[in-house]
């Protein structure tokens, strides 16, 4: 099985991909531990987070082959290099950059570039993307997906971008085979009290909307 069947197997199951954004080591650990015993199995620490080579290296050593752990707001071929030897499975950026995109396949990884135009999405694609991340999806919403799904209705879709729990259910509708969602839209509050439990709970509800999703007839 090739990176985005896997990706697309293993999302079908809990279509989520946790994202990690100036989060601590400790906390990306803890956050991973618990939403991996909820079922989550793809976490992003975006290239932006300080020493974030370094929290990949640890989610993979800590964690194993348990859960997909790779990097996010991957801007150059440098930062590919550079988390590949962290030991990252996969590759997700803001952005179509067709040097980056083939750095990532090259290095063996899953390759989820950001788009936005339909122009920017069959451009990722021609590149060799495997996933296309729609960004920011909170801007245009569930029925831009619809829409691009019309003419382009074999390109699998994330969307990322500010997806709130009353949005989410809409885009598994919609189309996404996956959304992308900072820890923080799981509830401010409950990082900085680091209630992990709590931040499970809250991915399931994540988890429900996609199935009421499938369940009415996707």
């Amino acid at each position: 099985m090739n990176d985005a069947k896997r990706f697309l197997a293993e999302q079908s199951q809990f279509p989520l991909v946790m994202i990690y954004r100036g989060l601590k080591a400790d906390d990306c650990l803890a956050v991973t531990e618990t939403l991996a015993e909820a079922g989550v199995r793809y976490f992003e620490v975006t290239m932006n987070t300080p020493n974030a080579a370094d929290i990949i290296r640890l989610l993979r050593r800590r964690m194993g082959s348990e859960v997909r752990i790779g990097a996010g707001t991957a801007l150059t071929v440098k930062q590919v290099r550079q988390v590949a030897d962290a030991g990252a499975g996969f590759i997700i950026s803001p952005n179509v950059n067709a040097d980056v995109i083939r750095a990532t396949k090259d290095a063996g990884m899953l390759s989820v570039p950001g788009a936005f135009t339909p122009t920017e999405v069959l451009r990722a694609w021609d590149s060799g993307a495997d996933i296309i991340k729609i960004f920011p999806i909170n801007v245009v919403g569930p029925e831009y997906i619809r829409q691009l799904r019309g003419p382009l209705e074999d390109i699998p879709f994330m969307g990322t971008g500010g997806v709130r729990l009353d949005m989410a259910e809409e885009l598994f509708r919609a189309g996404v085979c996956s959304i992308g969602l900072s820890v923080h839209l799981l509830g401010p509050e409950l990082v900085q009290n680091r209630d992990w439990k709590a931040v499970g709970r809250r991915a399931l509800q994540f988890r429900d909307a996609a199935r009421a999703a499938s369940e009415a007839g996707l």
